[in-house]
């Protein structure tokens, strides 16, 4: 029982030290992610060594308008959830400073695509995003295998199809859902076909 409330007391020091450590600075530097100049591979994914164009997975219905959710970064971090998109993101302890807001957007029309802010933040540990497929291309019976998926990185709102990097994605046939982890924001889209 002693070890236990000790351990407690450790852990909970230790992310009370972290947080004030980063109070001064709760977020990083609100900057673009420039595209790399060389093509690398890593276990986060591929950075591709220029833009890129991809097909983009499609909602069955559009979204009439944006949908927008937000969430505090606390000691236990933080879970964001969009219903009317089929989509939540997992924002685990320690990934980002205690205090930081986050919103994500699904964004209208019928591309499953996100926009994530603040921009340019970058996180200690990934966010863990999950996305329903049932109601996309890409459910089951659908136009889309859903094993043909992956996850693009825009950086440019305006032009959501173009992608400097492309990530893996896993995909549970069961429960129709496809998930990926995020270590940086600021614009994600679903791609079809793409080489992972």
């Amino acid at each position: 029982m002693r070890r236990r409330i000790l351990s407690t007391l450790t852990i909970t020091l230790a992310v009370t030290l972290f947080a004030a450590c980063d109070q001064a600075n709760p977020v990083a530097p609100a900057t673009a992610v420039a595209p790399p100049t060389a093509a690398s591979h890593s276990l986060l994914g591929t950075l591709l060594g220029a833009p890129k164009t991809i097909t983009p997975l499609l909602r069955n219905t559009p979204l009439a308008a944006n949908l927008s959710a937000s969430g505090t970064v606390g000691l236990l971090g933080t879970a964001i959830v969009i219903p009317g998109a089929g989509f939540s993101v997992i924002v685990p302890p320690l990934a980002a400073p205690m205090g930081t807001r986050i919103t994500v957007t699904a964004l209208a029309g019928s591309k499953v695509a996100y926009e994530f802010a603040p921009h340019g933040l970058r996180f200690n540990l990934p966010l863990v995003a999950t996305q329903d497929l049932r109601n996309t291309q890409a459910r089951n019976g659908g136009l889309v295998s859903p094993l043909s998926l992956g996850v693009g990185y825009f950086p440019d709102s305006t032009h959501i199809t173009t992608i400097t990097e492309l990530l893996n994605i896993n995909v549970n046939l069961l429960n129709q859902t496809a998930i990926t982890t995020i270590w940086h924001f600021s614009g994600y889209i679903i791609t079809v076909g793409e080489d992972q």
